[in-house]
């Protein structure tokens, strides 16, 4: 269970009941975080393939069925053949402060990454 969670933009952070901070992003750019992948990874890929053809190769590279799961990156093939992907950070510190840049939030470097979580999902949705 979630205690309390926002969003902005492509993100979505939630305090989880036990207090700590989950950061998942759901791209709106799916060739960009297929090409993101593969790069990571070291996966070569052309860049004239669609997204279909680009998530259809990773999965086969990296996963079975319609899933793979490459190190922080979850792509997926929907029964309609569309691809979406997400990721979720390990460095949750990292992509709170990412997020918070880009919304001008202050994060005071005392906080911990609880605090600095919790701090950021009320700014969020006092600022919606």
């Amino acid at each position: 269970m979630a205690k309390k969670s926002a969003i902005s933009g492509e993100y979505i952070i939630t305090v989880e009941d036990s207090g700590s901070i989950r950061v998942c992003r759901i791209y709106d750019n799916v060739i960009g975080s297929l090409r993101e992948i593969c790069q990571a990874h070291g996966m070569e890929y052309d860049p004239k393939w669609t997204t279909q053809q680009m998530g259809s190769k990773v999965i086969k590279q990296f996963g079975e069925g319609n899933m793979a799961e490459v190190g922080e990156y979850v792509v997926t093939k929907r029964p309609s053949g569309s691809i979406e992907t997400y990721r979720t950070y390990d460095n949750t510190i990292g992509a709170l402060r990412e997020i918070a840049a880009s919304l001008g939030f202050e994060i005071d470097p005392k906080w911990n990454t609880r605090t600095t979580g919790s701090k950021l999902v009320d700014f969020i949705n006092a600022n919606k």
